[in-house]
C-alpha cells in the first residue's frame, strides 16, 4: 500500500512537471493556476542564479582580499567595472533589438557561464590580472542577468491585478533570497575541502543550469511585448529615455543615490574584513557566514515584513524604507565607528535591499511603457548605477592615494569621512524618492 501511495504520489508530481512545462496543457490551465506556476518557475530561476552568484562571489572575495593589496585596488576595481559595466550592457541591449529579448538573456546567461567555467580553473589568491579580471566581470555580468531576469517577470506580470503581481514579486523576491541563504550555507560547508577558485566554478555549472530553465520559461509564457512600427521608432534610441521621460529620470537617479550609498557601506565593510588579515580559507569562511546572515535577514524581511510594507504605504513608501533604515545605521555607525557597527551598517543595508527594496523597486519598472522597458531597467539598473559607483570609487581612490602614498595601507584604516558622506547621500536619496508619487500618477494618466 505504502508503494502504491508513493508511486501515485511521483505520478502527480510527474504530471505537474509535464504541465509546467509544456506548451500544451497551457489551454487547460486557469489564470490563477498560470500566475502561480509562473511564480514557482521565475522563483527557481532567480534563486538558483542568487545561489551561483553567492558562491562565485565568496570564492572570487576569498582568493581576492588577502592582505592590504586588494583593497588598496578596489576603487581602481569599482571604475573598472563601470566601465566594463557600459560596454555589456550596450552590447546586450543591441542583442535584444537583434535577436529579441528572450534570445539575448539566454545568450547573457550562457556567455556568463562559459566565462566563469573556462578561467576559474586556473584563479589562484594574490595579485594577477586573471583574477582581477574575473573579480570585476562578477558583478557586472550578474547585475545584467538579474536585471534580464526580473525584466522577464515584469514582462509575464504586466497585466496581471495590481495586487496579485505585488503578491508575485514578494514570493519570487523570498525564493532569490533563499537562494542566496543556501549559497553561503553550501559555501560554508565546502571551504574546508574545496579552493576557493571551485565555487566559481560551480556557480558556473549552476548558471548554464539556469539557461535551461529559462529556456522552457520561455517556451511556457509568452511575451506580453509586441512592437509595431511605431513602438520601434519610439524605442529606437532607447538609452535616451530616461532622459527625456520625467518618470524614468526619477527611477535613473534614485538608483544613483543609492549605488553610491551602496559603494560607500561596501568599502567600508571590505576595509574591516581586511584589516583582520584571515587568509584565503579564513576569508572564505568569513564571507560565507556573512551571506548566509545577510540572506536569512532578508528572507525573514521579505516574508513577514515586505507584504505589509506594501500594502500600508504603497511603492514609493517602500522604496524609502531603505534610506531611512540607513540614516540611522549610519548614525550609529559614526557614533561608535567600530568594525561591528560597519558590519551591522551592511547587513541592514544589504537586507533591506535585497528583500522590502528590491521586490518593491522591480515593481517601480511596470509602469514604464512596455517598448522603452527592457532599455530602461538596463540604463537605470546596468549603466546609471554603475556611473554613481564609478565616482565614488574615483573619490576613495583619490583619498587613499593621500592615506597611503608608499602603497602600504595603515591598519585599520579610518574610513569615518565615508559615513557623513554617505549621510547627505541618503538625504538626497529620499528627496528624490519623495517626489515618486506624483511622477507615477501622471504616468497612469498618461
Amino acid at each position: 500500500r505504502n508503494r502504491s501511495t508513493w508511486r501515485a504520489k511521483l505520478g502527480i508530481f510527474a504530471n505537474g512537471w509535464s504541465i509546467a512545462f509544456t506548451s500544451t496543457a497551457a489551454k487547460t490551465m486557469t489564470p490563477r493556476k498560470q500566475t502561480d506556476l509562473a511564480i514557482v518557475s521565475l522563483a527557481f530561476a532567480l534563486g538558483f542564479t542568487t545561489l551561483a552568484f553567492i558562491l562565485a562571489k565568496t570564492g572570487r572575495d576569498a582568493l581576492f582580499f588577502q592582505g592590504s593589496g586588494g583593497l588598496l585596488q578596489l576603487p581602481l576595481i569599482y571604475i573598472n567595472i563601470a566601465g566594463a559595466a557600459l560596454p555589456l550592457a550596450l552590447l546586450f541591449v543591441k542583442a535584444m533589438k537583434i535577436w529579441g529579448a528572450r534570445s539575448a538573456r539566454l545568450g547573457i546567461l550562457l556567455f556568463a557561464a562559459a566565462v566563469l567555467a573556462l578561467t576559474a580553473p586556473f584563479l589562484q589568491p594574490g595579485e594577477s590580472t586573471l583574477l582581477l579580471a574575473v573579480f570585476m566581470f562578477i558583478p557586472a555580468i550578474f547585475g545584467i542577468v538579474f536585471a534580464s531576469l526580473w525584466l522577464l517577470a515584469s514582462d509575464i506580470f504586466e497585466n496581471v491585478e495590481k495586487r496579485e503581481a505585488a503578491r508575485a514579486f514578494s514570493k519570487i523576491g523570498a525564493a532569490t533570497l533563499a537562494g542566496g541563504m543556501f549559497g553561503g550555507l553550501i559555501a560554508k560547508g565546502l571551504t574546508p575541502y574545496l579552493h576557493p577558485k571551485w565555487m566559481i566554478f560551480f556557480g558556473a555549472m549552476m548558471i548554464a543550469g539556469v539557461a535551461v530553465l529559462v529556456r522552457q520559461i520561455h517556451r511556457r509564457f509568452p511575451s506580453n511585448i509586441v512592437t509595431n512600427k511605431r513602438d520601434e521608432q519610439k524605442g529606437k534610441f532607447g538609452f535616451l529615455v530616461p532622459l527625456s521621460n520625467r518618470y524614468a529620470q526619477t527611477l535613473l537617479f534614485i538608483a544613483m543615490t543609492g549605488a553610491l550609498a551602496g559603494l560607500l557601506i561596501d568599502f567600508q565593510f571590505y576595509a574591516a574584513a581586511t584589516s583582520a588579515n584571515m587568509g584565503s580559507q579564513g576569508n572564505a569562511n568569513f564571507f560565507a557566514n556573512f551571506y548566509i546572515l545577510l540572506n536569512f535577514s532578508s528572507l525573514l524581511l521579505q516574508l513577514f515584513a515586505t507584504p505589509t510594507i506594501q500594502d500600508k504605504v504603497g511603492l514609493r513608501g517602500g522604496l524609502m524604507v531603505l534610506p531611512l533604515a540607513l540614516i540611522g545605521g549610519a548614525t550609529f555607525a559614526t557614533a561608535a565607528a567600530t568594525a561591528l557597527s560597519l558590519s551591522v551598517l551592511r547587513v541592514t543595508e544589504g537586507g533591506l535591499r535585497s528583500s522590502v527594496h528590491r521586490s518593491i523597486w522591480e515593481q517601480a519598472f511596470i509602469p514604464v511603457e512596455r517598448t522603452e522597458r527592457s532599455s530602461v531597467k538596463i540604463a537605470v539598473d546596468g549603466i546609471a548605477a554603475r556611473i554613481a559607483e564609478a565616482l565614488g570609487a574615483l573619490a576613495i581612490l583619490i583619498w587613499l592615494k593621500r592615506a597611503a602614498p608608499d602603497g602600504k595601507i595603515p591598519m585599520p584604516l579610518d574610513t569615518s569621512w565615508m559615513t557623513w558622506v554617505l549621510l547627505v547621500t541618503v538625504a538626497v536619496w529620499l528627496l528624490i524618492t519623495q517626489t515618486l508619487r506624483a511622477q507615477i500618477k501622471k504616468e497612469r494618466a498618461e
